[in-house]
C-alpha cells in the first residue's frame, strides 16, 4: 500500500541507501527529473540529478544520510536534459524492521516558476529602488533650485519694489503743488502695481514654504483657530457686519502652522467674496460628504460657475476680474498644496451669486 501511494503521489519521492544508491524512484521523479525508474534505481545519485554538485557538497549529503538527521529546505537539481530545477526538499531517515538505519526518503516539489517569479519581483524592486533614488535626487535638486529662487525673489526683487513704491509716494507728496492730476494718477498706478507685485511675491513665497516645510502633526482645535482667523479679519475691517457660525470643538491631527495658513486662505476667500453683501454669512463646520467626514467653509458670497471648478485651485487662476475682487490667485493653490501634503483632498461646490462651499479632508 505504501509503495502504491508513493508511486501515485504528484511529489517526486525517492529512497536511497546509506551509500547514496537509489532504491526506489516514483513517477513524480520521472516527471520532474526525466530519469526513468530503471535508470535511477541501483545507481548513485551522484550520477543522476545531483551530478552537478561539488564533491564537498555531495559528501555532506552522504554524511547527513548516514547520521539519520532529517532536513528540509530549498535546493537546485539538474534534470536529465540539463535543465536546472529549483526544488523544495524534505528528507527523513529510513529504518528497517529491527530499527537499524538503512537509508533516507526524500520528497521534493518543483518551485522553478516560483523562484523565477521571485527573481522577477526582486529585479523589479531593484529597478523601483533605482528609479526612486533618481526621482529623489531630482526632487532634491529641484528643491535646492526652488530655495535659491525663493531667496532671489525675497531679496533681489523686494528691494527694487520698495524703492519704486517709496519714491513714487515721495513724488506724490513733494510734488503735490506742481504735478497735474494726470501725473499724480500715473504715480498712484505705479505705487499700486508695485504693492500688488509685493503681495504676489509674498504669496509665492508662502506657496513655496508650504511645499517644502516638514509636517509636524499634533491635535489641533480647528474651531479655535477659525475663530482667531475671523476675529483678525473683523479687526481689519471694523465697518463690516458678517454673521459667523463656527462648529464647536472641531479637531484634527495635523500640522498646526500649515492648517492655520489653510484656514486663513479658505476663510479669507469667503471673507473677500462676501464683501459686497449686506447680509454676509460665513460658516465653518464638519459634515458627512459622500460617506466621508469633511470640514467645510461655506459662504453666501459671489459664488462661481461649477463648469470652471477645476480651475479654482490652479496658481494664478482667477474666476473673477481683479477690478471686482482683489487678490493674486495663489491662495487656493496654497490651500490645496497644504491639504495634499497631509494626504487629504479638497474640492468645492458653488453657484453664481449663491455662494460657495469648500470641503477638505486631512
Amino acid at each position: 500500500m505504501l509503495a502504491q501511494a508513493l508511486q501515485q503521489s504528484t511529489d517526486a519521492i525517492w529512497t536511497k541507501n546509506l551509500d547514496g544508491i537509489g532504491t526506489s524512484w516514483n513517477a513524480g521523479c520521472e516527471r520532474l527529473y526525466g530519469f526513468r525508474a530503471d535508470e535511477a534505481v541501483g545507481r548513485p545519485l551522484r550520477e543522476l540529478h545531483m551530478r552537478h554538485l561539488p564533491e564537498r557538497e555531495y559528501a555532506a549529503i552522504l554524511a547527513r544520510i548516514r547520521s539519520g538527521r532529517p532536513s528540509q529546505g530549498e535546493s537546485v537539481r539538474v534534470a536529465k536534459d540539463g535543465r536546472k530545477v529549483f526544488i523544495s526538499l524534505v528528507t527523513a531517515p529510513l529504518f528497517d524492521e529491527g530499527g537499524e538505519l538503512v537509508g533516507e526518503i526524500s520528497s521534493s516539489r518543483d518551485i522553478t516558476e516560483l523562484r523565477s517569479a521571485q527573481a522577477e519581483v526582486e529585479e523589479l524592486n531593484r529597478e523601483l529602488e533605482r528609479r526612486v533614488a533618481e526621482r529623489t535626487a531630482e526632487f532634491e535638486t529641484a528643491n535646492r533650485e526652488l530655495e535659491a529662487f525663493s531667496y532671489s525673489v525675497s531679496h533681489d526683487l523686494r528691494a527694487p519694489l520698495r524703492s519704486i513704491d517709496g519714491f513714487s509716494g515721495l513724488l506724490i507728496e513733494r510734488g503735490a503743488a506742481t504735478l497735474d492730476d494726470d501725473s499724480k494718477g500715473y504715480l498712484r498706478r505705479i505705487r499700486a502695481a508695485a504693492q500688488r507685485m509685493g503681495m504676489l511675491i509674498d504669496d509665492l513665497l508662502d506657496l513655496s514654504r508650504v511645499t517644502r516645510s516638514e509636517i509636524h502633526r499634533r491635535e489641533v482645535n480647528l474651531s479655535e483657530l477659525a475663530g482667531t482667523v475671523l476675529a483678525n479679519f473683523a479687526a481689519e475691517a471694523p465697518g463690516r457686519a458678517v454673521e459667523v457660525h463656527i462648529g464647536p470643538n472641531l479637531k484634527s491631527h495635523a500640522d498646526a502652522g500649515l492648517v492655520r495658513v489653510l484656514l486663513e486662505n479658505l476663510l479669507g476667500n469667503a471673507w473677500k467674496f462676501t464683501g459686497k453683501r449686506a447680509d454676509a454669512r460665513i460658516e465653518f463646520g464638519r459634515a458627512m460628504h459622500d460617506g466621508q467626514e469633511a470640514f467645510f467653509v461655506r459662504d453666501n458670497g459671489a459664488g462661481f460657475d461649477m463648469a470652471y471648478s477645476k480651475r479654482l485651485f490652479g496658481a494664478f487662476e482667477r474666476l473673477h476680474a481683479q477690478t471686482e475682487f482683489e487678490g493674486t490667485g495663489i491662495g487656493l493653490a496654497t490651500a490645496q498644496r497644504i491639504v495634499q501634503r497631509h494626504g487629504g483632498r479638497i474640492w468645492a461646490e458653488g453657484r453664481i451669486d449663491r455662494g460657495a462651499t469648500f470641503f477638505f479632508v486631512i
